[in-house]
């Protein structure tokens, strides 16, 4: 069954709150979200306000905070998180024409003004705004030419000249794009090109597409997901160069294990010398990063109920 068709079974199969959007979450998926993000820090959050599936929306959105090198490898497209979406992807899509004005300083004001409000380019003069910044309720002609004046007109200079031929409240699942041969020329770049997936559909969804191709936290964590593991620990500049050779680091340590891949059991009972190894020449101190890599492995082990050397 194509993954598409595995996630729109769950809202054909349940009718769930936001909170149950992945599937719904066996309470064991509920527990295991909770204690990643509360073992995993991310910068600039607030690590005192609980999480809590009461808050679906916060929730997800913290979890795929700490996802987000996952997601970004899962094999996802925009176009295929649009199609598996519920509900309407409403965005605004736009057409400038002409923009002109006798200061220089503010030959570009219209086009830096979209920029600033979250509009992204997708070819010369057609600019979208993404789903997940598109106010809800520009349902008719008046409300989409009332925030358009008020959020970009009234920002830029009177003595702009411009022309927009349309501007469109659309509902992006109900767009479609084509192209053929051309393929790293900016003409080639498509509307879903231009967006990348945490711009098209609330977190909640982005995890159960994800949890559809079987990259639930569970599976992340089991398949010994070095990079996950080392956001409890490293610093930013070591989890980058985790994240950059993270299948030569994987080569490695399939050499030493001999095995076809290294699993979350594999690290917790492999030795600092081995992962050592596999990680020297991308983090300092590499017996330092091994050590603090088997500690975490082990934690998880325990978590999920299985054994740890002693």
């Amino acid at each position: 069954m194509s993954t598409v068709k595995r996630i729109a079974g769950f809202f054909d199969r349940v009718k769930a709150p936001l909170s149950k959007i992945s599937g719904p979450p066996s309470p064991k998926d509920e527990e295991l979200i909770l204690a990643v993000i509360q073992r995993i820090e991310v910068d600039g959050e607030d690590a005192t306000v609980p999480a809590t599936f009461e808050d679906p929306d916060a929730l997800y959105r913290r979890l795929m905070l700490r996802l987000d090198w996952q997601l970004k490898n899962s094999g996802l497209t925009p176009d295929e998180i649009l199609r598996t979406y519920p509900r309407e992807a409403k965005s605004i899509l736009i057409f400038k024409s002409y923009e002109k004005t006798k200061k220089k300083k503010e030959s570009a004001a219209i086009r830096d003004r979209l920029i600033e409000k979250g509009f992204k380019a997708v070819q010369p003069g057609i600019w979208v705004l993404p789903p997940t910044r598109t106010p809800p309720d520009l349902d008719s002609q008046d409300a989409l030419r009332l925030w358009f004046r008020q959020n970009i007109v009234k920002q830029v200079p009177k003595n702009v000249d411009y022309v927009f031929p349309f501007i469109a409240s659309v509902d992006l699942k109900k767009i479609v794009s084509e192209r053929r041969g051309i393929r790293k020329m900016p003409a080639a770049r498509t509307l879903f090109g231009t967006l990348s997936l945490e711009e098209v559909a609330p977190p909640a969804h982005l995890y159960a597409a994800m949890k559809a191709k079987g990259r639930s936290v569970k599976e992340i964590i089991l398949s010994g997901d070095i990079p996950l593991l080392s956001r409890a620990f490293a610093e930013k500049k070591e989890l980058e160069a985790i994240q950059t050779n993270e299948l030569e680091i994987g080569a490695r340590l399939r050499h030493a294990t001999g095995s076809s891949a290294v699993t979350l059991e594999d690290l917790a009972n492999l030795g600092p010398e081995s992962v050592a190894k596999a990680v020297e020449g991308f983090v300092p101190h590499p017996k330092d990063f091994g050590q603090r890599l088997i500690v975490e492995a082990q934690y998880w082990m325990r978590h999920l109920g299985g054994t740890v050397p002693t």
